[in-house]
């Protein structure tokens, strides 16, 4: 069976709810994040853009599945052929806050689609994540 996850993990050397507090604050991401942004929120159900400024821009559409403290999950797609769950979970560790930043993909098309992309895709969990890690920063300051 094909891994069809994507997984990007980094230490931010800030407190936990300070991340927290810049990942779920979903109007703030189109002034930090240069890869993703909510575009739309309405309750659950929310407009992303993703890969922002690049050939692989897309907009969709897509639901938060969880914001529990420290755990925001959504998901979206068409489930039949390509659908993505994506989580982003936050533990505190010694020297901050440990991001764990994965999605899986379901469908026909999704082990195809991440054979081509999943270079890609982890370029942009990485930016975000990096992104992430200087906004909480700045939140502390």
């Amino acid at each position: 069976m094909q891994n069809n996850e994507v997984r990007t993990e980094l230490v931010i050397p800030a407190p936990i709810d300070d991340v927290w507090r810049v990942l779920i604050d979903y109007a703030g991401y189109a002034r930090w994040n240069p890869v993703m942004e909510y575009t739309r929120v309405d309750g659950v159900r929310t407009k992303v853009k993703a890969a922002k400024g690049t050939p692989f821009e897309r907009d969709f559409d897509g639901e938060i599945t969880s914001a529990e403290k420290y755990v925001l999950a959504s998901q979206g797609g068409d489930p039949e052929t390509f659908f993505g769950r994506h989580r982003w979970e936050l533990s505190e560790v010694e020297s901050g806050t440990r991001l764990v930043n994965v999605e899986s993909f379901t469908g026909t098309m999704a082990a195809d689609v991440l054979a081509q992309t999943r270079e890609v895709l982890v370029a942009e969990f990485d930016a975000f994540n990096q992104a992430l890690l200087v906004r909480a920063q700045a939140e502390g300051v």
